[in-house]
């Protein structure tokens, strides 16, 4: 298969804007071995992504879905769920959120282009448009990214970004599908971790995720861990941003100096009189309850930021990492996260070994975290950090 350069877009994207439409195309694409997807949203007020547009292309020809039209996805969530056909998408993570919320679904099996390229090691977080001039020599606009996709009617310009936005994809998968051998599993792996990670909803451990929420004491945290919860409740229930809730910047000194009235609450960083107009009365209450709540409900203590020691270890692992990203020729990024680091550190201070985490799952943890684990506790052996 080999991709048409821009402006070859010749023949006009076939438009669907009613159930019939798209009951009838899904049982057409459900014979096919790919598909490419796309979307484009909204996402300036609101919580949640407002889709604008779905784009669906089978090589050739492009589809437009426009979501303000349908409103049954049933056909869509069915596709989406045959294992048989592969989708394609390019760094997905807010494309997933589209669908999830449409369909109440993800697409499955996923191929996502941007992970594809770095398992292939192109590039690590590779954007559409540089993956695109690599691979097949292509130059794609950017110029409507932020523009309005809820508006009707589209603009011609609108119409062709979007549609040129999706053609391209099955050509660089068939590309990258190539170059993949053995890491096809690993990629297939870590697609399947990003379909059952979409719109994630735990209010009850937000307040973990806090700036410098350790320095707290645990009636501190009580009181940050009630205010969080309600932060991530409202504002998914009114389909707001979390700052317009609280403030990110406010959680922390909400729940280290406990403000009792209007006029203490002025005073806390980032607090906007929009906020305190609208939700002042219920933080106020939420700190006072909290507050006043049995010693036996509070959070124990955070632990403290890694000490020297585990730092100096810390680059240690580092330059293991690079040596194995060497060896399998991927990207150092690639290999392990920073929260994935952090863990084994801290199973380390507590234990003084290293240990595999019983949460991790995957390829990482017989290709590159046994092997780590090795490592590090044969040069602790030595004495070497």
């Amino acid at each position: 298969m080999h991709s048409l350069p821009p402006e070859a877009l010749t023949s006009e994207p076939v438009w669907i804007d009613n159930n019939q439409l798209l009951a009838n195309f899904c049982q057409h694409w459900s014979k096919l071995a790919a598909i490419a997807l796309d979307t484009e949203f909204v996402r300036t007020n609101t919580f949640y992504p407002q889709p604008g547009l779905i784009q669906v292309s089978t090589g050739q020809e492009v589809f437009l879905i426009d979501p303000l039209m349908i409103s049954d996805w049933q056909p869509l969530a069915k596709l989406f769920g045959d294992s048989r056909i592969v989708k394609v998408l390019h760094g997905c993570g807010e494309d997933l959120e589209v669908f999830k919320l449409l369909t109440n679904t993800v697409p499955n099996p996923l191929f996502d282009t941007q992970l594809a390229a770095a398992f292939a090691n192109i590039g690590f977080s590779l954007g559409y448009q540089a993956l695109l001039k690599q691979l097949l020599n292509i130059d794609l606009p950017k110029d409507e990214t932020r523009s309005n996709w809820r508006q009707r009617p589209l603009t011609e310009a609108q119409i062709r970004y979007a549609s040129l936005d999706v053609l391209h994809l099955l050509p660089v998968y068939q590309q990258l599908k190539q170059q993949l051998a053995a890491k096809q599993s690993w990629l297939e792996d870590d697609c399947l971790a990003m379909t059952l990670n979409v719109l994630p909803y735990d209010p009850d451990n937000a307040w973990k995720e806090v700036k410098k929420a350790w320095q707290l004491r645990p009636q501190q945290l009580l009181v940050l861990k009630s205010l969080c919860h309600f932060r991530e409740e409202a504002a998914r229930r009114q389909d707001v941003p979390r700052n317009r809730i609280i403030p990110k910047g406010s959680l922390w000194f909400l729940a280290r100096f406990q403000p009792a009235s209007t006029a203490a609450l002025k005073k806390t960083p980032e607090m906007t009189p929009t906020i305190i107009r609208h939700h002042g009365e219920k933080i106020l209450d939420i700190i006072r309850h909290a507050s006043q709540m049995p010693e036996a409900q509070r959070p124990e203590k955070l632990p403290l930021p890694l000490p020297k020691s585990a730092k100096e270890i810390g680059g240690q692992i580092k330059s293991l990492l690079i040596e194995r990203a060497t060896e399998l020729e991927l990207p150092p990024a690639l290999l392990m996260s920073a929260k994935l680091t952090t863990l084994l550190l801290r199973g380390w201070l507590e234990d003084n070994q290293f240990s595999l985490p019983d949460s991790l799952t995957g390829w990482r943890r017989d290709v590159i975290c046994a092997p780590l684990v090795k490592q590090l506790n044969q040069l602790l052996e030595h004495g070497v950090p």
